[in-house]
């Protein structure tokens, strides 16, 4: 069952999207066309995530995401409480 969040991926600035995430993995999509491909339909299966964590900036919930291939991908998240849920069940680390 897919889950929606809606979240701003923060590199060089907020870019703002969403995450869909399904049984294999998260999926980053934004409508952004000055910005790489790479990040408009940014894929991060559950498998390759090495590990995660939440802090507060400035009041908002930022949740890093440590992949296997060294990539750190940062996210602001707009249900946090539901987003971490969500980790916990999905990447075992």
């Amino acid at each position: 069952m897919k889950q929606y969040f809606i979240a701003s991926l923060c590199m060089v600035g907020i870019l703002g999207g969403g995450i869909v995430a399904d049984d294999e993995g998260l999926t980053y999509k934004t409508g952004k066309v000055t910005v790489s491909p790479k990040y408009r339909n940014l894929e991060m299966k559950y498998r390759d995530i090495r590990s995660f964590s939440e802090k507060l900036v400035f009041y908002f919930p930022v949740f890093s995401i440590n992949m296997d291939d060294g990539e750190t991908y940062k996210f602001i998240i707009f249900s946090p409480k539901r987003f971490l849920t969500l980790l916990n069940e999905k990447v075992h680390h």
